[in-house]
Protein backbone atom coordinates (compact mmCIF):
# COMPACT_ATOMS: atom_id res chain seq x y z
CA UNK A 1 0.00 0.00 0.00
CA UNK A 2 1.26 3.40 -1.09
CA UNK A 3 2.85 5.35 2.27
CA UNK A 4 3.70 8.68 2.46
CA UNK A 5 6.73 9.69 5.63
CA UNK A 6 5.54 13.83 6.78
CA UNK A 7 8.75 15.56 7.97
CA UNK A 8 11.84 13.50 7.81
CA UNK A 9 14.32 15.72 9.37
CA UNK A 10 17.66 13.95 10.07
CA UNK A 11 19.99 10.73 9.45
CA UNK A 12 17.53 8.31 11.53
CA UNK A 13 14.68 9.36 9.14
CA UNK A 14 17.10 8.50 6.15
CA UNK A 15 17.49 4.83 7.79
CA UNK A 16 13.66 4.69 8.43
CA UNK A 17 13.11 5.37 4.79
CA UNK A 18 15.50 3.39 3.38
CA UNK A 19 13.96 0.51 5.24
CA UNK A 20 10.22 1.34 4.00
CA UNK A 21 11.48 2.32 0.61
CA UNK A 22 12.23 -1.76 0.32
CA UNK A 23 9.14 -2.81 2.34
CA UNK A 24 6.84 -0.44 0.30
CA UNK A 25 6.90 -0.07 -3.42
CA UNK A 26 5.23 2.91 -3.21
CA UNK A 27 6.81 5.20 -1.11
CA UNK A 28 6.45 8.97 -0.83
CA UNK A 29 7.70 11.75 1.56
CA UNK A 30 7.10 15.39 1.94
CA UNK A 31 9.79 17.66 2.96
CA UNK A 32 10.20 20.63 3.64
CA UNK A 33 11.62 23.27 1.12
CA UNK A 34 13.84 24.79 4.30
CA UNK A 35 15.82 21.68 4.03
CA UNK A 36 19.27 21.29 2.63
CA UNK A 37 19.08 20.24 -0.85
CA UNK A 38 21.97 17.46 -0.08
CA UNK A 39 19.74 15.95 2.55
CA UNK A 40 16.52 16.23 -0.10
CA UNK A 41 18.59 14.42 -2.22
CA UNK A 42 19.73 11.63 0.10
CA UNK A 43 15.78 10.50 0.69
CA UNK A 44 14.40 7.38 -0.99
CA UNK A 45 11.00 7.45 -2.47
CA UNK A 46 8.98 9.77 -4.54
CA UNK A 47 9.49 13.40 -3.16
CA UNK A 48 7.27 16.24 -2.41
CA UNK A 49 9.09 19.30 -1.48
CA UNK A 50 7.31 22.00 0.02
CA UNK A 51 6.26 24.82 3.15
CA UNK A 52 5.48 22.02 5.98
CA UNK A 53 3.73 25.08 7.43
CA UNK A 54 1.00 24.55 5.30
CA UNK A 55 -1.18 21.66 5.67
CA UNK A 56 -2.60 21.81 1.83
CA UNK A 57 0.50 21.43 1.02
CA UNK A 58 0.91 18.21 3.04
CA UNK A 59 -2.78 16.80 2.48
CA UNK A 60 -2.15 17.10 -1.85
CA UNK A 61 1.27 15.30 -1.84
CA UNK A 62 -0.93 12.33 0.57
CA UNK A 63 -3.83 11.94 -2.06
CA UNK A 64 -3.51 8.35 -2.96
CA UNK A 65 -1.52 7.21 -0.04
CA UNK A 66 -2.71 4.55 2.36
CA UNK A 67 -0.53 4.99 5.19
CA UNK A 68 0.62 8.54 6.51
CA UNK A 69 3.54 8.73 8.47
CA UNK A 70 3.96 12.26 10.69
CA UNK A 71 6.74 13.41 12.73
CA UNK A 72 6.73 15.81 15.25
CA UNK A 73 9.80 17.23 16.34
CA UNK A 74 9.81 18.85 19.57
CA UNK A 75 10.58 22.39 18.41
CA UNK A 76 8.43 22.27 16.01
CA UNK A 77 4.49 24.39 16.22
CA UNK A 78 3.40 21.45 13.36
CA UNK A 79 0.78 19.97 15.53
CA UNK A 80 -2.61 21.99 14.15
CA UNK A 81 -0.68 21.54 10.60
CA UNK A 82 -0.76 18.14 10.93
CA UNK A 83 -4.43 17.69 12.37
CA UNK A 84 -5.89 19.91 9.62
CA UNK A 85 -4.08 18.10 6.77
CA UNK A 86 -5.32 14.89 7.86
CA UNK A 87 -8.64 15.66 8.28
CA UNK A 88 -8.58 17.07 4.89
CA UNK A 89 -6.59 13.83 4.06
CA UNK A 90 -8.08 10.77 1.98
CA UNK A 91 -5.44 8.33 4.39
CA UNK A 92 -6.65 5.16 5.78
CA UNK A 93 -3.67 4.53 8.84
CA UNK A 94 -2.38 7.16 10.80
CA UNK A 95 1.43 6.86 12.20
CA UNK A 96 2.32 9.55 14.65
CA UNK A 97 5.82 10.32 16.11
CA UNK A 98 6.80 12.34 18.75
CA UNK A 99 8.65 12.88 22.15
CA UNK A 100 5.51 14.95 22.79
CA UNK A 101 2.45 13.75 25.11
CA UNK A 102 -0.34 13.05 22.60
CA UNK A 103 -4.17 15.63 23.10
CA UNK A 104 -7.34 14.11 23.04
CA UNK A 105 -7.79 15.66 19.41
CA UNK A 106 -5.09 13.55 18.18
CA UNK A 107 -5.97 10.01 19.62
CA UNK A 108 -9.80 10.59 18.81
CA UNK A 109 -8.55 10.28 15.12
CA UNK A 110 -10.19 7.01 13.64
CA UNK A 111 -6.88 4.41 12.61
CA UNK A 112 -4.42 6.51 14.37
CA UNK A 113 -1.69 5.17 16.24
CA UNK A 114 0.39 7.44 18.31
CA UNK A 115 4.32 6.57 18.95
CA UNK A 116 5.25 8.53 22.09
CA UNK A 117 8.92 8.01 22.07
CA UNK A 118 11.99 8.96 24.52
CA UNK A 119 15.11 7.82 22.15
CA UNK A 120 15.71 9.16 18.34
CA UNK A 121 15.30 6.07 16.29
CA UNK A 122 14.05 3.71 18.71
CA UNK A 123 10.88 3.86 16.84
CA UNK A 124 12.41 2.91 13.46
CA UNK A 125 11.09 -0.98 14.02
CA UNK A 126 7.48 -0.16 15.45
CA UNK A 127 7.03 1.84 12.29
CA UNK A 128 8.21 -0.64 10.16
CA UNK A 129 5.80 -3.07 11.73
CA UNK A 130 2.86 -1.05 11.84
CA UNK A 131 3.29 0.02 8.11
CA UNK A 132 2.68 -3.14 6.87
CA UNK A 133 -0.26 -5.33 9.65
CA UNK A 134 -3.48 -4.89 7.93
CA UNK A 135 -4.99 -3.69 11.43
CA UNK A 136 -3.39 -1.81 14.27
CA UNK A 137 -4.38 -2.15 17.46
CA UNK A 138 -3.08 0.20 19.64
CA UNK A 139 -3.98 3.99 19.98
CA UNK A 140 -0.78 5.08 21.87
CA UNK A 141 2.33 3.31 22.11
CA UNK A 142 4.81 4.06 24.62
CA UNK A 143 8.62 3.74 23.79
CA UNK A 144 11.08 4.08 26.60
Amino acid sequence: MPAIFINPINKEHEKLLQKLDVQNQDLRIFVSDKLPMDFIEKLPGKKAIGNIEDDSHIFTASEGAYCGIYYEDMDSELRKVFLDSIHSSSLQRIIWISMKEPSEEILSIENLTYINYVDEGNYIEKVLELEEVEKIKDSIIYLK
